[in-house]
């Protein structure tokens, strides 16, 4: 009877912050679902939505086990769905290897920009490698995936996604356009520009879903594929990030298990894609987007329920929006760059 009753204690203390975080993660998927557009992350809402209900109740020590419990249940389970489909090896074979350089040469910048300023600033190491991950590959997404590795807090998590979600904000609305008018961009050059260093899935499809400034060379159609052609080459950079800022946290070489369980989703998914792909893009896909969608958005809830306000205003907050706003300059620049150079 002992391990039953230990369970039931364990049930008990980790329910009302279980079931918080699950009601504002279920609500800010939903309402991302809602608002139909692209830049509407309901990683983003959740965890901004976890943070404002912390701050109106404080810190409540009865919800504490379950807002801890969350992630721990939830990321992993994220990641395994998020690698089935967006892993594709099935994909990457098709792409062109001159997509898949220039995709690794802006990764490549964005990390070594925001380590590099991370260094000079004084930053805290995990805030610094989540918002390189975050920033180089697929933003929320990636930060996700990569704080397991870290061993990162909610604190960590919370400031590297703010960071890293106004400086596409930014980039989406402002600097991208303004960039593209400036040098006279068609709308092909666009696409690939959006791809190769929008932060965010959704803020690539939003970039080339209206160019009405731009002289027009591809069918709405054709521009997406595009642009998310090079933005999946980018989801290619985790299998270096994970082991890479996990070896750097611990000052050896170091392999953490999130990476198998994300290479081995990856692999399962590219067999069932190989093996019938009709069933995989109508019925294994629309299915589990929505599961990862809601794990995560769960966790992320979380994680801003755990986190402190003060902490998102601190000076770790700020140079971490330097960082991200550097590392999208430096990407930018490193496009054009690279894009001279591989013709």
């Amino acid at each position: 009877m002992k391990p039953n009753l230990d369970l039931w204690r364990r049930l008990i203390a980790v329910g009302p912050g279980l079931s918080l975080a699950a009601l504002i993660g279920l609500l800010a998927y939903g309402l991302a679902t809602l608002l139909r557009t692209p830049v509407a992350d309901p990683l983003v809402i959740a965890i901004v939505a976890g943070v404002i209900v912390r701050t109106a109740i404080g810190r409540q020590t009865r919800c504490h086990e379950g807002f801890a419990a969350a992630p721990l249940v939830c990321i992993p389970a994220g990641i395994m769905f998020y690698a089935v489909k967006n892993l594709d090896f099935v994909v990457y074979a098709r792409m062109q290897p001159t997509s898949i350089v220039l995709a690794a040469l802006v990764v490549l910048v964005y990390f070594a920009t925001i380590l590099l300023l991370g260094r000079l600033l004084g930053q805290k190491d995990r805030i610094s490698y989540l918002t390189a991950a975050g920033s180089g590959i697929c933003g929320a997404s990636a930060i996700a995936i990569a704080s397991p590795a870290v061993d990162a807090d909610s604190d960590d998590i919370s400031v590297s996604l703010l960071a890293v979600t106004i400086a596409a904000l930014v980039a989406l609305f402002t600097l991208l356009p303004f960039v593209a008018t400036t040098v006279g961009m068609t709308d092909q050059t666009y696409g690939l520009l959006s791809g190769s260093v929008l932060q965010m899935t959704g803020f690539v499809k939003a970039a080339v879903a209206s160019l009405p400034f731009l002289s027009r060379e591809l069918s709405d159609k054709e521009l997406a594929s595009l642009a998310l052609s090079i933005k999946a080459a980018r989801y290619l950079g985790l299998l270096v990030a994970i082991p890479l800022f996990a070896s750097l946290m611990r000052k050896r070489l170091y392999v953490p298990w999130v990476l198998w369980l994300f290479l081995g989703a990856g692999l399962l998914g590219t067999a069932v894609h190989a093996a019938d792909q009709q069933f995989y893009v109508a019925t294994l896909i629309p299915t589990i987007k929505p599961v990862y969608g809601i794990s995560w958005s769960i966790a992320m809830a979380a994680i801003g329920l755990n986190a402190d306000v003060r902490q998102l205003l601190s000076n770790n907050g700020a140079k971490a929006l330097i960082m991200a706003f550097s590392g999208c300059a430096a990407a930018i620049a490193t496009f054009f760059v690279g894009s001279m150079i591989l013709g």
